[in-house]
């Protein structure tokens, strides 16, 4: 068979495993003339760096916003193989998802900044972009990046449009891998976790409801194995050079029902094990006229009791073992960075990254969730007593079922995902004063989600009833009436739902930069440096599902999964000047402004400008002020524009449901609730309700306007003490107002902006029965350019090193204070929906007003001792403006609020001679267990998250380096 390959094809596979081949070749190549050019030290050369942030190459520019640095020692003694759980650790992110994130999750790793978001973090590797991710999100996906690769990671913090475009509001992360690696690699290890369950709280309400769950020691678990090979080096005298490496990892599953603070879904205060009224003995919720109006919406089998009925909720069933608490992944990575200098003038370089994984998420079994509606005749043979038991005739309906498919097993999504990024390049000197950066860079995210065991609610309708007369051939009876059930009978009911998705990033960028031979009289001979570049940027971002997950034709789905398809261009000119404007001015050593503009032409949205204006000043040698304005932005991506509108489950609570509502009738009746309603509308036993979501063809990009202002000290040899303020403030906000927070307000306010977005059930005032947005009750949930924020912290950044007691101290201290973060979901509608996440906790927040991580290293001779403190600080638990009525009692209990939680590890590294090395540690060496909340505020487990999962992590790595 002939393969047709196409230039672009042909050059990727060339430059890769070229790559790869002369990295190996080269690994023993003599780097003599290399070590020549090093000894060859020019005294008078004044170095010049490049800082994130900036593309100027300057010896004074430094960044004039505040960033924060993770070295490579710090990857390596905490033991990590997955490069979101480091940087997750530090307060000035957070991994929105991570390996933790199951019922919802992107499946794949990310990064938020200052709890922004991850569509409003910018992720770089080596200063370029990643490429969209999967097939459920459009954030950036960190798997791609090689932690064993990593030589360092920088923050930093507040708007960086002007300088890198879109996305960059809350600030950019930047990998930068060592792509002068050279010399031959290989690094193995183990990880595992380690908890003794012995929460008499957890233990205690699992008695009371009868449930089993794990007690004493259990562990290791979770347990995770990994491979890194890299290999590199110089070849052609010292002029080329290349490397490339490989990486293994796998991860093992861990179930919620492994830990016994997360083997029962609380319920929504936290007093007790909640549940799914979806129950293995099915409950039936029945909408009769006179039956509402007489007792009760649910009706079960009594216990043992066959044919004999009781009113009432029945079973409750208690999915949470089965969940996946930490999601089992396989992951696989290479890569290769080749440079060429055939001379000053051009140094030709190209990249490749490519990645694949494997995950499954893992959640509780399907069942018939109340989807099917039926209209049944009290004279169908398979009712039994239904009828007689309450004294019914005729027909009786709507009536909805919930079964819970404990014969057929969890449902299963299998997430395989492959990604590859490879940038072509040159760089090169104009003349003595100018050089350029040229590139290409291709980037494509192909991957593909397989649910397995979710019932279909068509096949339902006909099995339901037993397979009347007229039922199509492949029907198969699945009797809840009797709730006699085989595990053939259940597979009939479910099939397998296919999405394939193919998200693609163009760039071709290009700038030159150098200094202008101009400087200002107070500059002291200092030029003033200029960049000038333009970027071409294609974003495309596809989604194909089956005809089953189009439709949301899965009982357990909550909604649709349509085709996503969509395309942006932007075409983009930018520029930079840094300009000395004192130097050697008594104690001003020097003071440089940093001047940044960049004009971004969209396809979706038109023009739009973003500009920054910021500063340093050295003085008195030590000490340094920095500070900047930028005007930052987001265009909106894919989804944002072009999902397609459709039903969707939100969690929280309905104030006029149940047989005591929260709201009064007057509030009810504001939502749409009928007086002849009011006090039995159906709740919702899993906290999860109808809305309606989508894309928004006509929006318009975000914008932010981002302050910080600093000071840099070292007072003394080895120690750097930063402090900065900053400030974010964004409106036009891309997204939707929020579901609960509509519902909440319009019942408050009666606003009919609000109001005219809440469409009950008009039979039973329900929010939450059925997925058709033409018959189901739900809330209208769009995207908008809707919404402000502002926020305002302080951050801290400390480092010191100092010889002691015969060897190296070295310690650092990443801090973050927030001062507010101002939410305005209603902006100019109703300000007393605006509320401060700022050291609070609620159903909207989740933010500790003080966060930070101590580390401290110890080495002499040939071993290291490192130490680590996690810390978040409390949050006191304020309900925001409407927020539901039902409190988590658990935060009440502890002082209406949350206590500070500390994490202390520890970890050791020893030398071999010059090439072996063994690293060893305890994170989380008390064992401390996660906060534990109502269902309410529980993001995974019972858990909000941000805090360690599991318990006590074990890890171990074998490193030999030639």
């Amino acid at each position: 068979m002939k393969h047709n390959r196409n230039p672009l094809s042909m050059a990727i596979h060339y430059a890769l495993g070229a790559g790869v081949i002369a990295s190996l070749a080269m690994t023993a190549a003599p780097a003599g003339a290399q070590e020549d050019d090093e000894e060859e030290d020019d005294s008078d050369t004044i170095e010049r760096v490049q800082v994130t942030g900036s593309r100027i190459v300057s010896p004074v520019v430094t960044s004039s916003a505040p960033v924060t640095e993770i070295g490579e020692e710090e990857i390596q003694y905490s033991g990590t193989t997955r490069i979101e759980d480091l940087v997750g650790n530090y307060p000035q992110a957070a991994a929105v998802s991570d390996a933790f994130t199951v019922n919802p999750t992107a499946g794949y790793p990310t990064v938020s900044l200052r709890g922004m978001g991850s569509s409003r973090t910018l992720v770089l590797v080596n200063g370029r972009r990643l490429p969209p991710g999967g097939i459920r999100s459009e954030a950036r996906d960190l798997n791609t990046i090689p932690a064993a690769m990593v030589k360092n990671v920088e923050i930093l913090t507040g708007g960086a449009s002007a300088v890198y475009g879109s996305d960059a509001m809350a600030g950019v992360v930047n990998f930068i891998l060592d792509d002068e690696f050279t010399g031959f690699s290989a690094e193995a290890g183990w990880s595992g976790y380690q908890h003794n369950n012995d929460n008499d709280y957890m233990q205690g309400l699992q008695d009371d409801a009868g449930f089993d769950y794990e007690s004493g020691n259990i562990g290791p678990d979770g347990k995770s194995l990994f491979a890194d090979v890299s290999a590199g080096g110089f070849f052609d005298g010292g002029r080329g050079h290349a490397m490339g490496w490989v990486t293994y990892r796998e991860n093992d599953a861990l179930l919620q029902g492994e830990r016994d603070y997360s083997s029962c879904a609380l319920n929504q205060g936290g007093t007790a094990c909640g549940g799914s009224s979806t129950a293995p003995q099915p409950n039936f919720l029945v909408f009769d006229p006179d039956y509402i109006a007489n007792t009760g919406d649910f009706w079960a089998h009594r216990p043992g009791g066959e044919g004999s009925w009781q009113s009432g909720l029945g079973q409750i069933y208690n999915y949470a073992p089965i969940n996946h608490f930490q999601r089992p992944d396989q992951r696989w990575t290479f890569g290769t960075s080749i440079t060429y200098e055939v001379n000053d003038h051009f140094r030709p370089y190209i990249e490749g990254m490519f990645a694949n994984t494997n995950n499954d998420v893992q959640i509780a079994q399907s069942g018939t969730f109340f989807v099917n509606r039926l209209d049944l005749d009290c004279d169908e043979p398979f009712l039994g007593s239904f009828c007689d038991d309450f004294d019914l005739s005729g027909t009786v309906g709507p009536i909805y079922v919930g079964k819970r498919n404990i014969e057929g097993g969890p449902r299963i999504a299998n997430l395989e995902a492959s990604n590859f990024r490879i940038t072509a390049g040159a760089e090169g000197n104009i003349n003595n004063n100018w050089s350029y950066d040229f590139y290409f860079m291709q980037a494509r995210n192909s991957s593909s989600e397989a649910n397995q065991n979710d019932y279909i609610p068509s096949r339902l309708d006909e099995s339901l009833r037993l397979c009347p007369p007229g039922s199509s051939s492949s029907c198969v009876p699945y009797d809840v009436w009797s709730n006699n059930i085989t595990p053939e009978q259940a597979a009939a009911q479910g099939g397998v739902g296919m999405r394939q998705g193919r998200n693609q990033l163009q760039v071709i960028s290009g700038y030159v930069t150098g200094d202008t031979g101009f400087a200002l009289p107070s500059a002291d001979g200092l030029p003033i440096s200029l960049v000038a570049g333009y970027e071409w940027r294609r974003e495309e971002y596809n989604r194909l599902s089956d005809a089953n997950m189009a439709a949301g034709n899965f009982a357990g789905l909550g909604g649709p999964r349509p085709p996503v398809s969509g395309e942006i261009r932007v075409d983009e000119f930018f520029t930079e000047a840094a300009v000395p404007v004192l130097a050697d001015m008594g104690a001003i050593d020097h003071l440089t402004l940093d001047l940044g503009y960049r004009y971004s032409d969209y396809s979706t949205s038109g023009g739009v400008n973003t500009w920054k204006v910021g500063f340093t000043s050295q003085f008195a040698q030590d000490y340094r002020i920095r500070g900047g304005f930028n005007r930052a932005i987001r265009a909106g991506n894919t989804n944002d524009l072009f999902a397609q509108q459709q039903i969707a489950l939100w969690g929280g609570d309905d104030p006029c449901a149940g047989a005591s509502p929260a709201f009064s009738e007057a509030q009810c009746a504001n939502t749409g609730v009928t007086a002849a309603q009011y006090g039995s509308v159906p709740e919702s036993p899993a906290a999860q309700y109808n809305q309606f979501v989508g894309g928004n063809p006509n929006l318009d990009p975000e914008e932010a306007d981002t302050f910080s202002l600093g000071v840099v000290a070292q007072p003394i040899d080895g120690l750097t003490v930063a402090v900065d303020y900053w400030q974010i403030e964004m409106e036009e906000r891309i997204g939707s107002i929020g579901a609960e927070t509509i519902l909440r307000f319009c019942g408050l306010t009666g606003d009919p902006f609000l109001c005219d977005k809440v469409n009950r059930n008009p039979s039973t005032g329900d929010l939450w029965v059925g997925s058709n947005p033409a018959s189901s009750g739900h809330i209208e949930n769009l995207n908008d350019n809707f919404g402000e924020f502002t926020f305002r912290g302080v951050d801290l950044n400390v480092r010191h090193r100092m010889q002691f007691a015969g060897g190296m101290v070295n310690a650092s201290l990443a801090g973050v204070y927030f001062l507010e973060q101002e939410v305005a979901p209603l902006p100019g509608v109703n300000d007393d929906a605006t509320y401060d996440c700022a050291g609070n906790i609620n159903t909207s927040c989740q933010q500790p007003d003080w966060r930070h991580i101590l580390s401290v290293n110890y080495t002499r001779g040939d071993w290291t001792l490192s130490t680590r403190w996690r810390y978040t600080g409390a949050m006191d638990y304020e309900l925001t403006s409407g927020e539901p009525g039902t409190t988590d009692q658990l935060l009440v209990g502890r002082g209406n609020g949350l206590g500070s939680y500390s994490f202390f590890d520890l970890s050791g590294s020893m030398s071999f001679g010059e090439r072996y090395e063994v690293t060893a540690g305890v994170n989380n060496i008390l064992d401390k267990e996660p906060p534990i909340v109502g269902s309410t505020l529980g993001l995974n487990g019972n858990s909000i998250g941000g805090y360690d999962q599991v318990g006590r992590y074990l890890f171990v790595r074998l490193g030999a380096h030639f």
